[in-house]
């Protein structure tokens, strides 16, 4: 059985809305999704930079080449050097008072060039890799 032209001409323009539609409706999805993938990786790099303390330091990158503690009472200081590459190093400073052994703040990531910064937590990641926990 043979539909009218007319029938068949809302057919087709019908199906032609649905798909652009479609189209439409998967470019959304695809920018949203993208969207939430990026959110979901700056959380988890921002989370992995901010609880950055010694013991997580050492668990996640192993020994450092060279790691101080010096004690001025209330404070006690905590400097911990990594090797980046052949030529730098990363230097952390850790403080924390006297009377709370485990409450350690990160106070700084530094360049031992001087050249560099690491003041957000992208940088901090691309130059010590092993401080992001799913790597």
């Amino acid at each position: 059985m043979k539909l009218p032209e007319t029938k068949q001409s809302w057919i087709m323009a019908g199906s032609v809305l649905l798909v652009v539609a479609g189209l439409f409706f998967a470019q959304f999805v695809i920018v949203k999704a993208a969207g939430w993938f990026k959110q979901t990786r700056e959380r988890r790099i921002t989370k992995a930079t901010d609880t950055v303390t010694p013991d997580r330091l050492l668990a996640r990158c192993g020994a450092a080449i060279e790691d101080t503690t010096t004690d001025v009472y209330p404070v006690v200081k905590r400097t911990m050097r990594y090797k980046i590459s052949s030529q730098r190093t990363a230097l952390f400073t850790f403080t924390r008072t006297a009377d709370e052994p485990q409450n350690w703040v990160l106070l700084s990531m530094q360049d031992s060039l001087g050249d560099v910064s690491y003041e957000t937590p992208e940088a901090k990641i691309s130059a010590l890799p092993c401080l992001d926990s799913t790597r």
